[in-house]
């Protein structure tokens, strides 16, 4: 199974991919929430705003990822669909705009300036 791997006290340590389509952003709507609410709810009020820039280059809807037939892709939508602000970024390169980049196990992936791992098993 394939899922994004994170480190931060905000984050769950890993999100598993279950489904076709999986979208990514600070929206509560999106699968995968940056932060996740649950998590960084718990945080002093303190600690959430030492991370608060950061999260803010996280865009309300930024990437979606889609199982195809032969592996994991992700693409960078941004929140009206023309690309996210602060780019996302696999193994430090910026994917264009709403083309399909092939992930491969241990990627790094950077949604703004958060960090995560594709790790296939």
């Amino acid at each position: 199974m394939a899922k994004l791997v994170f480190d931060y006290p905000f984050m769950a340590k890993d999100y598993k991919l279950k489904k076709e389509i999986i979208y990514i952003g600070r929206q509560n709507t999106n699968d995968i929430t940056i932060p996740d609410y649950i998590y960084f709810k718990d945080l002093s009020e303190s600690t959430q705003r030492l991370y608060l820039d950061s999260l803010m280059k996280v865009s309300r809807i930024h990437a979606r990822i889609t199982k195809k037939n032969d592996g994991w892709y992700i693409e960078d939508i941004g929140t009206n669909g023309l690309g996210s602000q602060y780019g996302t970024y696999v193994n430090m390169a910026r994917i264009e705009v709403k083309k399909p980049y092939k992930l491969v196990n241990n990627d790094e992936i950077r949604f703004g300036a958060i960090v995560c791992k594709f790790v296939e098993d």
